[in-house]
């Protein structure tokens, strides 16, 4: 029994920390470019800690949340399933980050951020998905 309890804490620990290398990367990869700037809403923090606070919080989160989806044998689907709750969480980090570090500059509207979001955020987006994806077939096979 303790064996069981040991070995279902490790998965959990280990879901959370690559889902929280993975929303680390895929931040720092698409805003990257916004790591000189002053952040309007945490003064006294650096780029670098802002993002791994926000990869942090959203390693516990999407751990809970993929939790529930553990019933699901069938890797396929989860991994879609997966993928249709990441990416736009993803795009919604990063345009917080846009927001907070580009608008602090300049007045945007917000169809020109989200736009500029997507646009900075698509390419590590699917890059990583793909990734998820390959890893899942991999896993599966």
């Amino acid at each position: 029994m303790p064996n069981k309890i040991v070995r279902g804490l490790k998965k959990k620990v280990l879901l959370g920390a690559i889902l929280f290398t993975i929303t680390y990367m895929e931040i720092c990869w698409s805003m990257g470019n916004f790591s000189e700037r002053i952040s309007l809403g945490f003064l006294d923090c650096s780029f670098v800690e802002n993002v791994y606070l926000t990869s942090l919080l959203t390693a516990v989160f999407l751990a809970i949340v993929f939790l529930v989806f553990s019933f699901i044998k069938k890797i396929y689907l989860k991994s879609v399933i997966e993928l249709i709750i990441f990416i736009p969480i993803w795009v919604l980090l990063n345009y917080v980050i846009l927001a907070d570090c580009k608008s602090s500059c300049s007045i945007g509207i917000f169809q020109e951020e989200l736009f500029y979001t997507i646009l900075l955020s698509i390419v590590p987006v699917l890059v990583i998905s793909i990734a998820i994806v390959i890893s899942a077939i991999i896993s599966q096979g």
